[in-house]
């Protein structure tokens, strides 16, 4: 093979273990110079892993990684920056009161030999991308005062700031318009036809099949497919995102929602004006309903607007036929909302107080020693963490136990049995079996069910597809917009994103 017949990267058989968990077995993918290249799965299949095994913030534990032909080691972000290699996540990493010219040029080290800053230099290097890229706004702005594109454009000019001949994007074009993306989509094809290679990463499967030279699927931290263009159509994907096997089985606890059963939830062209646009969905008593959707479809942003933790610009939502307009949490909670957020750690829990401190936590009402006094009872905020405990079957030696010594999905139970231990009426779960095992999941959806026996109603967002087909019904959304409804149990993955992919924005044009 000649050298311009040599991969520009060539990452063979890389695998990646978190503990017990194989984040990455046996992963080989190649990348060309000046091509496109898409990498697809749904969410937790192992291409983040694999770009931040790239990108030097994460060790592989076996496995080698080819540049231009010869082996290299990368164990920090800067040898890959040496190597030419620049990540674009969509959380984009700027500084918001810096400058355009600043976030470019960013740890750019200077060629005079006293290291004074050059500012004129830096200034013309970043003059210079900016004509590349055809950026029309001053570069002497504030990033946090630009556009989310024109932010976009600032990361991609950083990387070609320190002249990156490999470039990965991530979900680039979650929060641009359609115009947006048609500019990205010819910047895109710039930087290729000047031989920059570009990872790109989407959920949006008609801009992999728009750009992507080839494709690799992920599934499980290994390939489930690699595509050439004009090789495969939209269902050769899903296939190989979904894999072959069927949904999650069915728990044979799951009890139908009676024909007659109220509304507890009804919420109706619910939209923040940001990633929540027109959602309406309703929850009956003793429904579990499931939000399917991928990264960026403002499932997580609807759970905290029922939720209160930010107001809504549109829409109404009510609870029991009465109208839920929280103007913060506590107005959420005393709707009788609860949410189980999406990351506990630093969202539900204090991680160095006791189990029985976080279980009883902001219940002041139901430890008070006699209702008319203001006194709190250690009895009674025992007997409510035993009560969870037992009910929950956390294993701790008992309520004095901090959190941090838990295991994740222990951990889990005791977010959840703060809320069971008050009486609310609308369960909010964002991800509720995200890193707990397979015993705990199992346990945790053995309370949901419980908790919907009993009359309550259950809104689920989870990123594992699979886990929805337990719901009673599944409603989609897609880009902040309720797009369908499934009827289940028994939804499969196929089925859900046959109907994300199919109602995502088609590009306009091929771009030439």
């Amino acid at each position: 093979m000649t050298h311009e017949q040599t991969p520009l990267i060539d990452a063979k058989s890389i695998s990646r273990t978190f503990g017990a968990v194989k984040a990455l077995t046996d992963v080989s993918v190649d990348f060309r110079r000046g091509e496109v290249h898409g990498l697809v799965g749904a969410n937790g299949a192992g291409k983040s892993t694999f770009l931040n095994v790239l990108a030097g913030a994460i060790t592989p534990s076996s496995g080698t990684i080819l540049v231009d032909g010869e082996e290299v080691r990368i164990h920090t972000p800067a040898q890959a920056d040496a190597l030419g290699f620049a990540f674009i996540h969509q959380e984009l990493a700027l500084i918001p009161d810096f400058n355009a010219i600043d976030n470019m040029t960013l740890g750019i080290k200077s060629d005079n030999p006293l290291r004074f800053e050059d500012r004129k230099a830096r200034a013309k290097l970043a003059r210079e991308v900016a004509d590349r890229l055809g950026l029309a706004f001053s570069l002497r702005r504030p990033v946090r005062e630009l556009s989310v594109a024109e932010r976009g454009m600032v990361a991609i000019g950083r990387a070609l700031a320190r002249d990156a001949r490999f470039i990965a994007m991530d979900e680039p074009t979650a929060a641009l318009s359609d115009v947006e993306c048609q500019r990205l989509f010819q910047i895109v094809r710039q930087l290729t036809g000047d031989g920059v290679t570009i990872a790109y990463v989407s959920h949006r499967l008609n801009e992999i099949e728009l750009l992507g030279d080839r494709v690799t699927v992920f599934k499980d931290g290994k390939v489930s497919g690699r595509f050439d263009r004009g090789g495969y159509d939209r269902q050769d994907l899903i296939k190989g995102i979904t894999g072959l096997a069927g949904g999650l089985e069915l728990r044979e606890s799951l009890a139908p929602v009676a024909p007659d059963a109220r509304v507890v939830l009804d919420v109706q062209h619910l939209s923040d004006g940001r990633r929540v646009k027109d959602v309406s969905f309703t929850c009956r008593a003793g429904e579990i309903l499931g939000l399917a959707g991928v990264v960026g479809a403002g499932r997580s942003e609807t759970l905290g607007l029922v939720f209160g933790d930010r107001k809504p610009e549109l829409g109404t939502m009510s609870i029991d036929g009465k109208a839920h307009a929280p103007s913060n949490v506590q107005a959420g909670i005393a709707a009788q909302v609860a949410l189980v957020p999406e990351e506990r750690r630093s969202q539900a829990l204090v991680m160095e107080e006791s189990i029985r401190t976080n279980i009883t936590l902001g219940n002041w009402k139901a430890m008070r020693a006699a209702p008319p006094l203001g006194f709190i009872s250690d009895k009674r905020s025992e007997g409510i963490a035993k009560r969870m405990i037992a009910a929950l079957s956390i294993k701790a030696k008992d309520s004095s136990v901090p959190v941090r010594t838990l295991s994740g999905g222990n951990q889990q139970k005791v977010v959840f049995g703060r809320w069971l231990a008050r009486d609310s009426k609308v369960l909010l779960l964002d991800e509720p079996t995200r890193g707990v095992d397979i015993g705990a999941r199992q346990q945790i959806w053995q309370t949901v069910e419980n908790f919907a026996a009993a009359g309550g109603a259950i809104v689920v967002v989870s990123s594992e597809l699979e886990e929805l087909s337990i719901c009673h019904r599944v409603v989609v959304m897609v880009e902040g917009r309720t797009v369908a409804e499934l009827e289940g149990p028994g939804v499969t993955e196929e089925q859900m994103l046959s109907v994300i992919y199919s109602h995502n924005h088609e590009a306009k044009e091929a771009i030439s």
